[in-house]
């Protein structure tokens, strides 16, 4: 359901930065940094390079010669179609969802009028109540309808095309993950600063940053999903003054 726009604390918004103890391998802190979400110039600076490099992973896994191809695509060859389905099925799950999603249609239960019963209103909260629990159970009849469909479409398709798809839905699957991970770590870069009043970042270029050890870059990137707060957690408490 929406959020009232009287709901959200538009003060928080300018409090989406936080103090973060870096720390080695025995747990102790050996420097804190600052940290804040990054605005629109940065975020279009990491989307920039996040689609370049989908771009690069995608023009090597189709290049026959290159070490992604040979690692990712070529195994494929010597694949079983049932092993194939089942990969398809595996990197398609999100799509089956999300067209469950877009077919199923319910609506949340109607508030019953103010001169309602006390049985009506009764039946509305117990709808209410159940609608989470029904919502679910629909979007999964749903799912299982699209999964026969889509048995009875591998039914009909040669191996050649089964595999021509898996090596396709492989490729978008491997590009988008290396475009999310690439713009979180960008983001992190841009987002990541020496003094508490962010002049100074703590990284002179994305080469610095990129080149730290995994455990380093692991603690800044995980402080940062952090501060990326949904709009729920920005609903004022009940408690608080209007």
């Amino acid at each position: 359901m929406d959020i009232e726009k009287n709901d959200v604390d538009l003060s928080k918004l300018f409090l989406w930065n936080r103090e973060v103890e870096i720390k080695d391998d025995l747990d102790v802190v050996i420097k804190r940094v600052w940290m804040r979400l990054i605005g629109d110039a940065d975020l279009n600076r990491a989307r920039v390079a996040s689609l370049r490099e989908s771009s690069k992973i995608r023009e090597a896994l189709k290049n026959k010669n290159s070490d992604e191809h040979m690692a990712y695509v070529t195994p494929i060859k010597f694949t079983e179609s049932e092993n194939i389905i089942a990969g398809i099925k595996l990197l398609t799950i999100s799509d089956y969802s999300d067209e469950a999603r877009n077919s199923v249609i319910s609506r949340f239960p109607v508030e019953p009028k103010s001169d309602a019963s006390l049985e009506e209103q009764e039946k509305y909260q117990k709808s209410v109540d159940n609608f989470p629990e029904t919502w679910g159970k629909e979007i999964e009849k749903e799912i299982r309808k699209i999964d026969k469909r889509e048995i009875v479409r591998f039914a009909a398709m040669s191996e050649e095309d089964l595999k021509k798809e898996y090596i396709t839905k492989l490729i978008n699957y491997i590009c988008a993950s290396i475009m999310n991970s690439t713009f979180h770590s960008y983001s992190t870069y841009f987002g990541t600063y020496e003094d508490e009043k962010f002049r100074r970042r703590a990284f002179r270029s994305y080469d610095d940053y990129s080149n730290i050890s995994p455990k380093l870059k692991e603690q800044l990137e995980e402080a940062y999903k952090e501060l990326e707060l949904t709009v729920p957690q920005l609903k004022k408490s009940r408690g608080a003054t209007p």
